[in-house]
């Protein structure tokens, strides 16, 4: 039991933690290697980060199943707030605090953590068990809106893995958070991500994912949520702030449900090239206007944006409050749900409240969509006549 449970402090590595904490991990890796031979016996580790200030100067480089990796508390803290302040003299705390890992590279790597095993079939490299769990990663500089910034990735996962899970985490000032590819079955839960240009994305494809309970604050360039080629996500329980968006590239069978959405920019929902039967049920949409310029989407994008057949938007809450003079292009209708292709596209039971004339639109390329209780007649605008309407009263 003994080798088998590490403390960054405490092993007896070739550099302080303090230093550059990636060579230590790696160290502590490449020690349960070799104490772990056998083919039947391989319980892996914990490797324990207490609180402090921990500078990353090498990637460290995970290979191995089993492994969970954690410290004793998130320690987020808002840097953007910070380097906006003229003086902090008077602060009583100017960093991240708790277990806070500084990503300072200088071996040229853009990840704190690169989660990858090398193999052919996809079974010897596949990854089993891995946990991230309660300490920071900070990118340490950065300048809005981070995605064009440091390039720096927080965790990556390019390995096909199974039940992988990451909680209770903080990121900050980072291009992209965290990065999964070939997710089985993986966790992201009670994370807080902030000023960071993505939060999450899930790559290559993905299963039964779950993202709940995070605080999810991104800039206007990255996503909130991104995942491509993923079969039944459930989003759900999160608050998505300052550029929500979450954008589904051919992903099928997902629900994203009771979040709260908060956004100065249009596009907070996407589910494009096909996305289909999927639930987006029980969320509030709050779209105003604040900080930031994106010239990614205009206001004809939608709020929810649907290219795909057979998805259900129900119950939802819609909070429109932007001038009319930061509506793009200028003077449209705001876009509120967009239904661009598809069939057989279900709206139902959708509340609205906005400042402006706002719209349900179908493209023509829609057909038998069907839209009870969630738009009055002067809110549809329809370029097709395939759709069976019961307006709002």
């Amino acid at each position: 039991m003994a080798h088998t449970v590490y403390d960054v402090t405490t092993f007896n590595g070739s550099v302080s933690p303090h230093r550059d904490i990636g060579k230590v991990i790696n160290e502590i890796i490449a020690d349960i290697k070799s104490r772990q031979t056998t083919q039947k016996t391989r319980p892996g580790a914990v490797i324990y980060i207490p609180p402090g200030h921990y500078d990353l100067r090498t990637r460290a480089v995970i290979d191995i199943s089993f492994l969970t990796i954690k410290g004793s508390g998130h320690g987020f803290m808002s840097e953007a707030i910070r380097d906006d302040t003229s003086d902090t003299s008077k602060w009583i705390e100017i960093q991240p605090g708790s277990s806070h890992i500084r990503v300072v590279h200088t071996d040229g790597n853009n990840e704190a953590f690169l989660v990858q095993r090398d193999g052919s079939p996809t079974e010897i490299g596949r990854l089993n068990g891995v946990v991230f769990q309660d300490f920071c990663i900070d990118g340490v500089a950065d300048t809005k809106p981070y995605v064009e910034g440091n390039h720096k990735i927080g965790i990556s996962v390019q390995s096909d893995n199974d039940s992988f899970r990451f909680e209770g985490m903080g990121f900050v000032y980072l291009t992209q958070a965290m990065v999964v590819k070939g997710a089985d079955a993986c966790s992201f839960t009670n994370n807080f991500v902030a000023e960071c240009g993505t939060s999450i994305s899930l790559t290559g494809a993905s299963q039964v994912a779950k993202i709940t309970n995070n605080y999810l604050i991104s800039a206007w360039a990255g996503y909130s949520v991104f995942a491509e080629n993923a079969e039944g996500i459930l989003i759900s329980g999160n608050t998505i702030l300052w550029a929500c968006n979450i954008t589904l590239i051919n992903s099928n069978r997902c629900n994203i449900s009771a979040n709260k959405l908060l956004s100065n920019f249009p596009s907070m929902i996407a589910l494009t090239n096909g996305s289909s039967e999927n639930l987006i049920s029980g969320n509030h949409f709050r779209r105003v206007y604040g900080d930031g310029t994106s010239t990614r989407y205009d206001d004809l994008f939608g709020l929810v944006h649907i290219n795909g057949s057979d998805n259900a938007v129900t119950a939802n809450q819609f909070s429109f409050s932007v001038p009319a003079a930061n509506i793009t292009p200028s003077r449209a209708d705001p876009t509120l749900i967009l239904i661009a292709g598809g069939a057989r596209n279900f709206l139902a039971t959708n509340n609205i409240k906005a400042n402006l004339d706002v719209k349900v639109v179908l493209d023509s390329s829609s057909t038998e969509t069907k839209i009870l209780y969630s738009a009055k007649s002067s809110e549809l605008n329809s370029y097709t006549d395939n759709y069976a309407l019961v307006a709002t009263p």
